[in-house]
């Protein structure tokens, strides 16, 4: 059975290779033992999986190059437009402290009510 499956793709090249100009033979040869190997290595889908998997190829490159533009433009616009107040600390340990404590008696108030005790 198989020999017959074989006879005939041999059979149906050759048909097709006789229909086409002398110039494009050789070319068409190659094409049609490529898919032949193709097949030899993947029975289900040939040269099919071949083209499915660089298809995701390409789509990975492109997602990789778009991340890569957007991160160069990040990069441009912080290079064009730098920040013209960068962030200070407030002087003094003493109000450091001060600070500090106030941000943590409204954390603690805060608490108190989300948690129904006041």
């Amino acid at each position: 059975m198989i020999d017959l499956c074989i006879d005939l793709i041999v059979f149906e090249g050759t048909i097709l290779l006789r229909r086409l100009p002398t110039h494009l033979r050789a070319e068409a040869a190659d094409s049609l033992y490529f898919e032949a190997q193709c097949r030899l290595e993947d029975p289900v889908y040939g040269c099919v999986g071949l083209i499915f998997l660089l298809q995701q190829q390409i789509h990975s490159a492109e997602s990789q190059l778009i991340k890569t533009q957007a991160e160069i433009a990040v990069m441009k616009s912080q290079t064009q437009h730098p920040q013209t107040q960068p962030f200070r600390a407030i002087s003094g340990s003493n109000n450091l402290l001060l600070q500090q404590s106030d941000n943590d008696a409204n954390l603690s108030f805060s608490n108190q009510v989300s948690s129904g005790f006041i």
